[in-house]
């Protein structure tokens, strides 16, 4: 990849970036601009690092990184984008969505999605336990309370992934 210079960028030079843009200790304005340099670089390290990027606490810059993702039109971005949408859509809990997440039902992630929907919807009202992460989970926890068959569900892999998360 070139930047607008038309000098060979080196991978030690976008791991450098890279590393900037996931640090959390970094100032924001710093972690953008290096998310911009990526954006302009492209490739795969560049996706790799911008994707890496999405398990950073600010919504702004996850934004962002799904914007740019988008601006480098690269269909290599297309699963971690997918993959991020289908969280934000099953984390939404929101009805409207439910028609979305079926059309793509028989993907497992996807599927748990319509499941905690369909459990929201069947237990509208109800308080749901909220984890000490403030985290939206993507099942509600199971009520069997033995250790042993929550452990037989959790790993009984012919049982749908809502119910082994639950366990």
């Amino acid at each position: 990849p070139k930047p607008s210079g038309g000098a060979m960028v080196t991978e030690q030079e976008v791991e450098g970036v890279g590393q900037t843009l996931v640090d959390p200790q970094k100032p924001l304005q710093a972690r953008f601009r290096a998310l911009f340099t990526l954006r302009g670089l492209g490739g795969p390290a560049a996706i790799s690092w911008i994707s890496r990027a999405f398990s950073d606490d600010s919504a702004l810059l996850k934004h962002e990184l799904a914007y740019c993702l988008g601006q480098m039109q690269d269909s290599r971005a297309i699963p971690v984008l997918v993959a991020v949408l289908r969280e934000a859509l099953g984390a939404i809990g929101n009805p409207e969505v439910l028609e979305i997440l079926k059309q793509y039902s028989t993907d497992p992630v996807i599927e748990l999605a319509v499941r905690r929907l369909e459990w929201l919807q069947q237990h509208s009202g109800e308080p749901v336990a909220q984890g000490p992460y403030r985290s939206v989970d993507p099942a509600p926890s199971a009520e069997e309370r033995d250790v042993a068959r929550l452990r037989g569900a959790l790993l009984d892999e012919a049982r749908p992934l809502f119910d082994r998360y639950r366990a």
